[in-house]
């Protein structure tokens, strides 16, 4: 199967070649199937191209998340219950 990229490329080079013209394209060809016939039929190259559409941002990315911060956070209970160590001697250690 073709993508429509694929597609679009044969039948500009198809134009290009002479080998048909755009307003060939415009109606379904003579040996399209007869239950093809009744559905709608467009000319690939008479439609506008896509225009791929890319958010840049998100305006979520900029609102700030309500939720606790320093400045509004309840007070945290700091207690330390651990006894002081005595400092550190390098000379005391038994190898």
């Amino acid at each position: 199967m073709l993508f429509d990229g694929q597609l679009l490329k044969i039948l500009r080079d198809g134009i290009d070649k002479g080998r048909w013209t755009l307003e060939d394209l415009d109606s379904p060809g003579p040996h399209t199937i007869a239950n093809c016939q009744g559905a709608h039929y467009r000319n690939p190259l008479r439609d506008p191209p896509p225009v791929e559409a890319v958010q840049v941002s998100d305006p979520r990315d900029f609102t700030p998340n309500p939720g606790s911060t320093p400045a509004n956070a309840p007070p945290l209970p700091l207690t330390l219950d651990q006894p002081e160590l005595p400092p550190f001697d390098a000379d005391s250690l038994d190898f």
